[in-house]
């Protein structure tokens, strides 16, 4: 793997936390708890930084380690990095479910998923296969163009912003709030698991607290995106699209130029999702180098097509799809994201001699 810089890591942050967060997240969580959104936004950023804290922590103890090897040599058995495999292989066929839907809802809703799959495949397989360097040069490239979005569209939004209608304030069920909060934390900030894949002697000026103001930047956005959201529909009107984050750009007008914002901005989170993918797949393909090297020579092939496949024809209907991901999807992003750096850290603390051997 040929190093990266600490800044295009920090930009895998941006693109990975906010990842299906417009399309998929933000919408359960306003019908779970409505006005209470942000908060939920808010603990879920909380709870987020523990998934954080055991990436940051087993960088820097183990910086020539990814997890894959980190495991091998803590487990001494392929069974660990097997689960992750397999976790990471359903994760990434939900991801592009919900990529290929919204672009069919937003774009291209008289073409057929099959071919919009592989459309939208193509690019995942071969940016992957240039190597991490170069994901990092597109992620690098998509993050200047991301920002300046954002930041224009929040200007352009400022005038329209009702403080009223966030009211009442925590009229939701604690059980409620909880459970959107810990949706907050397992279908995006747990996501920063799959950077465990690049060992800390292959960034350059490896920085954690740049990662950790990268986080908190990124994630005041998405609940400064919340809450703009709710301040301008209100929630019953809210409540009322698919897609209430693209809805209210059609109301930003700057300077009579830029007017249609919500479709750039749709583009902008179409590609998210890519760098998001790109990143999962380049880790499957690596886990199954070291796993299962007989098929090794073809792994990225054949993670593409069983994404492509799978995709099309795992969720007969989108209630179902987005049914699962919204609940049991959670399970597995906890497992494979939380749970299991969780074991591979206390492992490691117990006896930390196993790694430098």
């Amino acid at each position: 793997m040929k190093n990266i810089n600490s800044f295009q890591y920090n930009t895998f942050i941006w693109f990975i936390l906010r990842a299906g967060f417009l399309e998929l997240t933000l919408t359960s969580i306003l019908y779970n708890v409505k006005e209470d959104s942000y908060i939920a936004a808010i603990i879920g950023t909380i709870l987020g930084i523990i998934p954080l804290f055991i990436l940051e922590y087993l960088k820097n103890k183990c910086p020539k380690d990814n997890l894959i090897t980190l495991n091998k040599k803590l487990f001494k058995s392929r069974l660990i990095n097997i689960i992750i495999l397999i976790g990471s292989l359903i994760i990434n066929v939900a991801t592009f479910w919900i990529l290929i839907h919204f672009a069919n809802s937003l774009f291209l809703y008289k073409t057929s998923l099959w071919i919009i799959s592989l459309v939208l495949i193509i690019p995942i397989y071969y940016t992957s296969s240039k190597g991490m360097h170069v994901i990092a040069k597109v992620s690098q490239l998509l993050f200047y163009i991301s920002v300046i979005l954002n930041v224009l569209i929040m200007t352009g939004l400022t005038g329209e912003i009702n403080l009223n209608n966030i009211n009442p304030i925590m009229r939701s069920k604690p059980d409620k709030l909880l459970l959107s909060s810990v949706l907050f934390t397992a279908l995006n900030t747990s996501k920063l698991f799959f950077l465990s894949i690049i060992p800390k002697n292959k960034i350059t000026n490896y920085n954690s607290k740049k990662n950790i103001i990268a986080y908190i930047l990124t994630c005041v956005n998405l609940i400064d995106i919340t809450l703009s959201i709710i301040c301008i529909f209100g929630i019953d009107l809210t409540l009322l699209y698919e897609y209430p984050a693209f809805q209210i750009l059609k109301r930003v007008n700057i300077l009579g130029v830029l007017d249609r914002l919500e479709t750039i901005l749709s583009v902008e989170a179409i590609l998210s999702l890519f760098i998001n993918l790109t990143i999962i797949t380049y880790y499957i393909d690596s886990i199954i180098k070291k796993e299962i090297k007989k098929i090794s020579k073809y792994s990225l092939p054949l993670i593409c097509t069983f994404t492509y496949i799978f995709s099309n024809i795992l969720f007969k209907t989108y209630q179902s799809g987005e049914a699962f991901i919204s609940n049991q999807m959670i399970y597995i992003f906890v497992i494979i994201c939380i749970i299991i750096p969780l074991i591979t850290l206390f492992k490691f603390i117990k006896n930390p001699k196993i790694v430098k051997k």
